[in-house]
């Protein structure tokens, strides 16, 4: 995947996922149990987090920074970081945690614009990254986990009556 091609399915990924979350109002999007007792808020909470580690990874790796100090090289199991980051954000508002979620990928977006060509798809560019060009870094933790957690969305919103709420979130 080339430089272009990503920043095209940053743009579009996400805007797929907008347009099924933001006609749906405060009580569905809060409401637990979308996965696990997660509700979509936390879902966007954690998407952002994850989001945010690829952000810094992409300004340390422009830095020469090696390895990164973003959760992904850190001591801690990705189910200890998930749940840290899970009760960290419990307390914020919805708006908080969607306006995030939303700026985020323009932090992502406006990253990856900076880097070369080459700094985005050698695999050899970055040898913490193990044979694994940064372009499939970004893309795991946005793009990729997106889908999969819109799928369990889209699952989760299939099975509730959805049809009984009006309210819209913005």
């Amino acid at each position: 995947m080339n430089k272009t091609e990503l920043l095209e399915v940053l743009v579009d990924g996400h805007s797929e996922l907008i347009e099924m979350l933001e006609d749906l109002p405060e009580d569905m999007l809060t409401r637990p149990g979308v996965v696990g007792d997660w509700s979509i808020k936390d879902i966007l909470g954690h998407l952002t987090q994850w989001e945010g580690q690829i952000v810094t990874l992409l300004f340390q790796a422009q830095r020469g920074v090696n390895p990164p100090t973003t959760a992904h090289f850190g001591k801690e199991n990705v189910d200890d970081v998930n749940y840290r980051w899970a009760e960290a954000g419990k307390e914020r508002s919805l708006e908080a945690v969607w306006q995030d979620w939303l700026n985020v990928r323009k932090q992502t977006i406006r990253r990856v614009s900076e880097m070369s060509e080459t700094d985005l798809t050698d695999q050899n560019r970055y040898p913490w990254l193990k044979g694994v060009p940064l372009f499939q870094w970004v893309l795991n933790d946005s793009v990729d986990h997106e889908e999969e957690h819109g799928d369990h969305i889209r699952e989760w919103l299939d099975q509730q009556d959805v049809t009984q709420h009006n309210g819209k979130m913005r």
